[in-house]
Formats: structure tokens, sequence, C-alpha cells
């Protein structure tokens, strides 16, 4: 979703991210001649101003699979290139350790063919940026490009798009700022993105709709290629007001929507990704749709402006405030969704629409540790619940953890079958040998029973809490040990056995690779 896991229905389309290759383009005859006010010598003075400042990326690995193509463009004297994260965060199959940026061999191509290597100084998957920095950039002409007030952009401005597309270096094409304020999602960090010899349906497929978006996004309809990707989008100045990232495609090729992450983003993540090679983004917890006529009629609301809470992250900044997610399945619009959760419909007092005000506020105003206010309609009332922002989650340097079990959500059914009153939970039917519940204690059923034509193992233990925090089911389990946890953590699981409770000490372990 956003900072937050946003749930939204998506149409039949694909978000792709044009690197992997160069960047070409001609200038559209058809649009350029829509441009009539343009002074004909314009567009080639501002190309040979900027040119020297736009780079070629080029990523190599041992797995071909993992190299990549793409744009860049220079930030600083001091060599700092500014590119997409998707651009240099690729890696062989079997490579987890996405963050292991020292495997990729990085070269930064200038139009005039000199070449240099580079090194990854910092990067963050959820805006999707990257910062290089040339090595020994002494004595090396670097001219900077200027960023832009991207508040200042209008729709319906020119535009250029400089970069690399499908391996011809130094390309422009033109056209004009078509959208303004779009969310796309953010790329999924992991998962291996495509690499330059897919097939665009196999690209597609690879290519997610992620829980994180990245909002503010800059539409245009300048030609964007794979290979553009890290590319600058200049307004007639010659100023940057936003970085080329992805396409609105069904078959991998330029359709005529493109979009780029704003200047602003850039001004506000870029210094820090040098000074602190990460960003650190602040986070809610919280998973929900827009509301709209039919929620609103179905709650018996009298708005059908804000953003309802279908489910909020165990042990999660929302979770911990107090934040209700739904709690009755109601058909809508062919789709069972959790209605009656919280509706949120200002955070400090500025009005929330849908889920983009929620992330827009946050990405501009807020940082990790503050709290924000949110007001919420719950039971037909208003109520303000002030919540401390945590950082967004983010593990891509560990294996996957797991407990070693099998098991089941707890319903009402098997609540009768076990004489117990507790509906909700995990019921663990199986404990895998030498795993870490092995290890603990854990124990699972024993007994096998046919219920509503299933048979189920039961008599096992029955867990209800993790680290104190209520666990409904094993989706919540695992966005709890996503969130919280780390190879070699432990947590305290709270169960029913034989019927009474108990506390079990599990230390965590990387999933093995048989069992992934």
């Amino acid at each position: 979703m956003d900072h937050l896991t946003s749930v939204r229905y998506f149409r039949l389309y694909v978000l792709i991210p044009v690197s992997f290759l160069f960047i070409y383009s001609l200038i559209s005859v058809n649009s350029y001649a829509q441009t009539t006010a343009i002074d004909d010598t314009l567009l080639p003075k501002l190309f040979e101003r900027v040119k020297n400042s736009v780079v070629q990326i080029t990523v190599s690995n041992e797995d071909p699979r993992s190299s990549a193509l793409g744009s860049g463009f220079i930030f600083d004297t001091s060599g700092h290139i500014i590119t997409n994260d998707h651009v240099v965060r690729n890696r062989s199959f079997n490579d987890t350790n996405t963050n292991n940026t020292n495997t990729n061999n990085v070269t930064v191509t200038f139009l005039d063919e000199r070449s240099f290597k580079a090194k990854i100084v910092g990067s963050d998957p959820f805006s999707d940026l990257a910062v290089l920095q040339i090595e020994n950039p002494e004595n090396q002409s670097m001219i900077p490009l200027v960023l832009s007030n991207s508040s200042d952009v209008k729709i319906g401005e020119h535009v250029i798009a400089i970069g690399n597309p499908f391996g011809l270096s130094g390309s422009m094409t033109e056209g004009i700022i078509s959208g303004l304020g779009r969310v796309i999602p953010s790329q999924n960090p992991e998962e291996r993105p495509p690499g330059p010899e897919l097939m665009p349906d196999e690209e597609n497929r690879l290519v997610p709709p992620t829980s994180f978006s990245i909002p503010e996004i800059i539409q245009t309809d300048a030609a964007i290629n794979p290979g553009n990707s890290g590319g600058p989008l200049l307004n007639l100045r010659g100023q940057v007001i936003g970085i080329n990232s992805a396409i609105f495609s069904l078959t991998g090729a330029y359709t005529g929507v493109g979009f780029a992450i704003p200047a602003s983003t850039l001004q506000r993540v870029v210094p820090v990704l040098i000074s602190e090679h990460s960003y650190k983004h602040p986070w809610i917890g919280i998973s929900g749709v827009d509301l709209n006529e039919e929620i609103a009629s179905v709650m018996k609301l009298n708005t059908t402006k804000g953003f309802l809470v279908i489910d909020t992250s165990p042990g999660g900044p929302a979770s911990n405030a107090g934040i209700q997610g739904g709690d009755k399945l109601v058909e809508i619009n062919g789709r069972e969704t959790n209605l009656f959760g919280d509706v949120i419909v200002k955070i400090d007092n500025q009005n929330v629409s849908k889920i983009d005000d929620i992330l827009v506020y946050l990405e501009q105003q807020k940082k990790v540790g503050q709290s924000v206010n949110l007001t919420v309609i719950r039971d037909g009332k208003l109520q303000t619940i002030n919540v401390v922002l945590a950082e967004r989650p983010f593990r891509l340097d560990v294996e996957p953890l797991w407990l070693g079990i099998d098991g089941i959500d707890m319903d009402e059914q098997i609540a009768s079958e076990l004489m117990v009153n507790q509906s909700t939970g995990i019921l663990v039917v199986g404990i895998i040998s030498d795993g870490p519940a092995d290890k603990a204690g854990l124990e699972g059923g024993y007994r096998i029973t046919d219920i509503n034509g299933t048979q189920i193992e039961l008599g096992g233990d029955i867990i209800i809490t993790a680290d104190k925090h209520p666990i409904e089911n094993l989706r919540e389990m695992s966005t709890y040990i996503s969130n919280n946890k780390i190879e070699g953590d432990t947590i305290s699981l709270g169960i029913l056995r034989d019927g009474k409770p108990q506390e079990i000490e599990i230390t965590l372990e990387a999933r093995p690779m048989n069992e992934r």
C-alpha cells in the first residue's frame, strides 16, 4: 500500500520499471508539431546544455539476469549520481541478501564516452531512489543538474526526458505534463526485478503490485522506454522536475503514459541517502480501502470521504494505539470485505478523502518517532487517537524466518470440537522436526477429526498471542514476525494447552531452503 498497507482494487495493468536497457526516442513529430510556440532552436540548445550531466549506468554480474542498464544524472560536484533503486538493486535468483551491493559491478558512462567505476552510496526502494558516487572524481568535470520546485509544475507544461533507451545513449524525447498527484506501487524489494532479456509478458509477471506506494508522482506523455529509468525529466529551463521511473503498459513498451518521481522527493531523500545511506519512512501500519458510496451506505455513514481501516499490522503503531479494523464480512461489488472498522477522516486536522492524503502528509510532514492525531469515525461517533509513528519495516538483509509449525486458523467449529472458548488464533496441527517450535516444546495435533469434510489433526497447542499481542490467524503471525523480528530473536507465544494458558519462548531461525 503506502507507508501503510492499502488494499486497492487494481485494474488489469502493469507499472513497469523502465530500466535495464539504454534509453532512446526521437522527438515525437506529432507532439512537437503541437509546440509551435517553442523556438526551433530551443530544444537543441537545451540538449547541448544538459547532455554532459546525464549518464548511462551499467550493472554487470556473473548472472546475466542480474545485470541491468539504465540512466542517471549528476547531483553535485563530488561525483554523486542519482538514479532509480530498481536500476542498481539487481541480484541473482539465489541472492537473498539484496543489500549486498558489493557483488554488483557498477559503471557510469558519459556521452563523451568517459567511463568510471561507481559505488552505491545509499538506496531506498520505497521511493525508488539510489545514489551512486564515481570513484576518484577529482579533476573530472562534474556539471550538476539543478532541481526545480516541483510544486510549481502544472499540467500542460512542456517537458523533455533524456536518457539511454534501448541501448541508444544520449536520446531525448519531448512531451507535456499530463497528470499530477498520481500514486504508483513502489518496487517490491523482496522480488527480483526483471532482467533485460525477458519478454514483456514475462516481465509483467515479475512486477506485482506491492504493499507500499510512492505518492505525488508526475505523469507525462514524453516517450519513456526501457532504459530511461533514472534519467531526468526536465522543464524547458533545463531544471529537473522529476526522475523517470515507470510506464503504464500492457506490453512493456511505451503507450503514452510515463511516471516520474518529483524533484521534491529527491530534495528530501537524496541528501539523507548520501549522509546516512538509507532513508527511514514513517509508518502507521494499517490496511484498508478508500470510502465510497456503497461502503458508506452499508455502514450507515453520512460521508463518502475517508479511509476505512480493514486491518492493522500486529505490533504496529496503529494496533498499539488502539485503531480498529473491520470485524464484519460484507460482500461489496462481488468481493467480501471486512467492514465496520475505524474510518479515518482527518490526520492532524487535515481532511482525509482517501489513502493518498495520509501518504502525502506522512512523507512530507512527519518523521519516524513523531506522532499524529487521527480523527476516526467509530460506531458513528468521532474520536481522536494519537499514534506514534514507527519506521516502515524493511528486512531485506535477512533470510525468511519461521516457527517450524503447520497450523490452521481457528474458527467456531474447531473451537466447539475442542470444547474451548477460543475461536481465534492458530491451531498447531504439526511440528517440523528439529525446527524452532520443536526445540521449544510446542505441541502439534494427535487425533484426526473430520470437520466439514476436511480431516484435521486436533489436540495441539492453540497460539493466541505473540509477545502479548493478540494473534487471530496465520497471516497476523507472519506479519508480526516480518515487521518485528530478525534471525536469532526470541518470540514469546501465548498458547492454550489442554485449555490452560501457557507462555513458550521460541528462538526464531532462518527458514531452511527445503522449507521455502
